[in-house]
């Protein structure tokens, strides 16, 4: 049986059939490769497997009792799911389906996103691909993100299953006649306060939005893991930060995590919401923080950075988000220069914490 070690797992690669006419040999094959490489985790390839039997399924339990770890079979066809499902091994391992294979040459490009490029799949659905540099399990994470967002109620698309491509891994998603908010500013400037009224409503809504706890992840802790990786007690800027991020006060509302006007969408004269891989629990002033770099701050530090991002001029990006704000805060409005300036220090924070981290990374 082959096996390879790839991110801190062993992996072994199923073939064939598995069952009482060959299961001892699997099970002897198993504990020796597993032996050889001690304490590392253990997952199953099972792209190949076209049959496991009660005893091949017995031989994994014993392996998962004994390692005392979650164990993890992937690239499982839909007959061999079924077998996991109806004999309860499907909530003692993570078993994951085999990606749907599509082709999207022929198909219709219908927009571009930050991350990856839309094709109309048929007349019901669409594909999100994504650039090679996400990985797979942020494609999972977003499709898992939406799907819970969409069943507590934020406006999103419906999502269906991660597949794999020529051009490389995406969502299919329900298809919708939409338009990006950005290109929208760009066709209509004068509409600008009916567009940045939207968004103020939108946000207030989801904002007030209760999500249950294990729903979605706590946004603090997203960020406090940034910070740990850095780890520099000698670094005054990321203690700050970490001042900052500990005097927001605790959330249980909805954040989008990373919203811009690429990720907002009209469709029938309604907000919707995409990129839905940030989504957390946690205090609005994130999805605050989120708009207001990708309109002002990136802007101040990158001459031209709204023409590039969006296709509108820094002067329409600015106004926007000044009729977005003073909607946003129209029943404080006293509290709009404090605030204004809390997001002003917390933008430049982040983002210096950001650098910081990939520049950490590139080494």
């Amino acid at each position: 049986m082959k096996n390879t070690v790839y991110e801190g797992s062993l992996i072994f690669f199923l073939e064939g059939r598995i069952d009482s006419s060959n299961v001892e040999t699997f099970e002897n094959e198993l504990r020796r490769e597993s032996a050889l490489f001690g304490n590392l985790d253990i997952a199953f390839d099972a792209a190949d497997l076209l049959y496991i039997s009660s005893a091949g399924l017995r031989v994994l339990l014993k392996i998962k009792k004994e390692i005392k770890k979650p164990i993890r079979v992937f690239n499982v066809s839909d007959d061999v799911f079924d077998i996991f499902e109806v004999t309860g091994f499907t909530d003692l391992f993570k078993v994951e389906k085999k990606l749907r294979s599509i082709y999207v040459g022929s198909c219709k490009k219908i927009s571009s996103a930050l991350n990856g490029e839309i094709f109309q799949l048929s007349d019901d659905e669409m594909v999100k691909i994504y650039g090679e540099h996400v990985p797979v399990s942020e494609i999972k994470k977003e499709r898992e993100y939406a799907h819970t967002a969409m069943v507590l109620g934020v406006p999103t698309l419906i999502p269906y299953d991660v597949v794999s491509s020529e051009l490389g891994f995406g969502i299919v998603f329900e298809k919708a006649e939409m338009t990006s908010l950005s290109y929208l500013l760009k066709l209509n400037p004068e509409r600008i306060d009916l567009y940045a009224a939207m968004l103020a409503r939108m946000l207030k809504e989801l904002h007030s939005m209760d999500i249950p706890e294990g729903k979605l992840p706590d946004i603090k802790e997203r960020y406090r893991g940034w910070i740990s990786q850095i780890d520099d007690p000698e670094d005054s800027m990321t203690a700050v930060f970490s001042n900052l991020l500990e005097m927001l006060p605790d959330s249980s509302h909805y954040v989008h995590g990373d919203i811009n006007l690429n990720s907002l969408m009209v469709q029938n004269g309604e907000l919707i919401l995409l990129d839905m891989a940030g989504s957390a629990r946690g205090h609005g002033i994130f999805d605050l923080q989120s708009l207001y770099a990708s309109l002002v701050a990136m802007e101040k530090k990158s001459d031209g950075y709204c023409r590039r991002t969006y296709g509108i001029s820094s002067g329409v990006c600015k106004d926007f988000w000044d009729k977005f704000f003073r909607t946003y805060m129209s029943d404080r409005p006293e509290e709009i220069s404090s605030m204004s300036e809390l997001l002003r220090k917390y933008s430049v924070l982040k983002e210096k914490v950001l650098t910081k981290l990939e520049s950490m990374n590139s080494l």
